[in-house]
């Protein structure tokens, strides 16, 4: 039995599919500006917010490099 993706699965598929080719430049930019170099941590919140009325939320974001 082939079980079809439901309405959900669906779309995540084509919010997943519309975003990645957005960062496909980004990534590859970081590379060439990265490779072989130490990565150092940022000295400072990176933060898209132009003012202090932003909603404070925290993310961890784990990197894989391969």
């Amino acid at each position: 039995h082939r079980i079809l993706p439901d309405v959900a699965a669906a779309r995540l598929y084509d919010t997943w599919k519309t975003l990645i080719p957005t960062l496909v430049d980004v990534q590859l930019g970081y590379t060439q500006r990265t490779v072989g170099k130490i990565l150092k941590r940022p000295s400072t919140v990176l933060s898209a917010c132009r003012s202090r009325k932003c909603a404070q939320r925290r993310t961890t974001l784990i990197g894989l490099f391969f």
